[in-house]
């Protein structure tokens, strides 16, 4: 019987973990949206629309004018000043919002797939460390004999740590794709062995 409740809380405190930021999220869309949908029905009482199509109206003109604002922001945040605050509220958002930063790079990287732009390709390596080896990417190499090397924290391939070592810390593995790292690391190591 304790073991039961022990799972019933588990599951209990797993959902609540689960339905928090989405309770969040949809606070936060709602907020938006009203907010456009406000100047949407102004906008439409403006022009006599609400009149004619009654509460539509008011969505569309909202949906309209969140759109502009989404088209000229583009143009905005080629503006250096603009781009600072942008970062700037990037900074406050990852403070504030659990897993803000994750979903925001897993949009970005939907956006880089739909203009056809490849994220950039780091050599896999494994950096040694003490008596073991760890699965790295290797970021950026210099004739010198330094090199920055990248340990991802599994399971996020985007998530970890940077390093500048030696050379001979490294071994690089020619025989495999970065792709390759990438799942092994998603699968928390499974496949590194065969590595070469």
């Amino acid at each position: 019987m304790i073991k039961f409740l022990e799972k019933v809380k588990d599951n209990c405190l797993a959902g609540a973990a689960l339905l928090i930021p989405l309770y969040v999220f949809y606070e936060i869309l709602k907020r938006v949206w009203g907010f456009f949908e406000k100047y949407g029905e102004k906008t439409a009482h403006l022009l006599g629309f609400d009149v004619i199509f009654g509460r539509i109206a008011t969505d569309v003109f909202g949906g309209v004018i969140l759109l502009l604002l989404l088209y000229f922001s583009g143009y905005m945040v080629r503006w250096a000043y603009l781009k600072q605050f942008s970062d700037w509220l990037d900074s406050k958002l990852i403070l504030f919002f659990p897993g803000y930063e994750k979903n925001k790079k897993i949009a970005e990287a939907n956006l880089l797939k739909k203009k056809g732009v490849k994220p950039p390709q780091y050599p896999p390596v494994l950096l040694k460390q003490g008596d073991y080896w760890q699965p790295a990417y290797l970021i950026e190499e210099e004739p010198t004999g330094k090199v920055v090397v990248f340990v991802p924290n599994a399971p996020a391939k985007d998530q970890g740590q940077i390093f500048v070592v030696e050379t001979h810390f490294i071994k690089k593995l020619s025989e495999t794709s970065t792709a390759n790292l990438d799942t092994s690391v998603k699968s928390l190591g499974k496949g590194i062995l065969n590595f070469k």
